[in-house]
Parts: structure tokens; C-alpha cells; sequence
């Protein structure tokens, strides 16, 4: 069994991306387990006088310690004015901290997204490079870039498009494998 903390980018209670990762822990393969972290919003702006021990908020240390706790990510990532929200990559400066010994490394991580006219491409090219600089394997295959996806994905996870479906199925079976690669090392 592995460990998946999914989260979306997304604080509209309509998004497309809270569907896709509704989407994913219903399609997921037994051997994952799907952890669907909510709370995003409650993080502080990243702030390094806050990153002490002594000052942590605790919204930041549920957050790192759901991270640590995983094995891998799934974050579903709109984009607005080609990047990304400001609480998503918030989630990411707080995961990303302290470096060298940050609750994201070595975590097998993949970004999907729905986002206006580009389908999000632009954001998940952004994250998968910052993300695999982190020291994470990233699964990219097939991509997932759903333009206007709330006209076909809703915000409880299904879909007038049965393609969609098929995506998140391909793209959880490629989680899962690089996943169990990475176990047999």
C-alpha cells in the first residue's frame, strides 16, 4: 500500500480540480490509498521568521506532517495568468522548507490541472521543474490539461467525458508504478 496526499489548487467550491482529485480517489488502484488534504487555505504566507520551532504555526506543521506522511503527491493545479494559485504554491514554499531536509523530498510527485484556454500546461511545466529540483520523481504521462474542464468535470469528481476517466486511470497506474520501482531499490 502507498500513500497518496492529493490537494487542489483551487479554493472554489466548483473547481475542476477539486474534481480531479475527487476523480482520483475514486479511479485509484487498491494499492493506493488516497489522502485528500483540505485545509490549504489555512496556511500563513511563507514567512522564514515563522519557520522556527519555537513560532511554527500549526496549520504549517499538519501540512508537513501530511506531506511527510506520504509516499507520494497528487496535486491538481489551476493556473491563473500562467502560473500558479498563490495558495498552491504557498502548500509548496511551506513543503519546501527547511532545505536539504524538507518534507517533499524523495516524494514521487505528478501535477494535473484544468485552467482556461491552456488547460493548465503552463503551470504543471513550472511545478514539475521547481518539484524535480526538490529531489522528487515526477510522473508526467499522459498528461492531464483539461481546458475549461468545469464545463465537462465536476467539483464531486465526475465527468460528462469518459476520456477524462481513462487519463486519471493511466495516470494513477504510472504513479503506481514509479512508485513501486522506486520501493524495489
Amino acid at each position: 500500500m502507498y500513500h497518496v496526499l492529493t490537494v487542489s489548487g483551487s479554493l472554489r467550491a466548483g473547481s475542476a480540480n477539486t474534481g480531479l482529485v475527487r476523480m482520483a480517489g475514486r479511479l485509484a488502484p487498491p494499492e493506493l490509498v488516497i489522502h485528500i488534504y483540505r485545509d490549504i487555505a489555512a496556511l500563513p504566507y511563507y514567512n522564514a521568521d515563522l519557520d522556527q520551532d519555537d513560532v511554527l504555526p500549526e496549520p504549517v506543521q499538519r501540512w508537513r506532517d501530511a506531506v511527510t506522511g506520504a509516499d507520494a503527491l497528487l496535486l491538481a493545479a489551476p493556473e491563473y495568468n500562467y502560473g500558479p494559485t498563490a495558495v498552491m504554491k504557498n502548500a509548496l514554499d511551506w513543503a519546501s522548507r527547511p532545505l536539504g531536509a524538507h518534507s517533499i523530498q524523495g516524494k514521487v510527485v505528478t501535477v494535473v490541472g484544468s485552467g482556461g484556454g491552456g488547460g493548465g500546461r503552463r503551470v504543471q511545466a513550472q511545478f514539475n521543474e521547481i518539484i524535480g529540483l526538490l529531489g522528487n520523481a515526477m510522473v508526467t504521462e499522459p498528461e492531464i490539461a483539461l481546458v475549461k474542464g468545469s464545463t465537462f468535470v465536476s467539483a464531486d469528481g465526475t465527468t460528462t467525458d469518459p476520456e477524462v476517466e481513462a487519463l486519471m486511470a493511466a495516470r494513477l497506474a504510472n504513479l503506481l508504478a514509479a512508485l513501486a520501482a522506486r520501493a524495489a531499490r
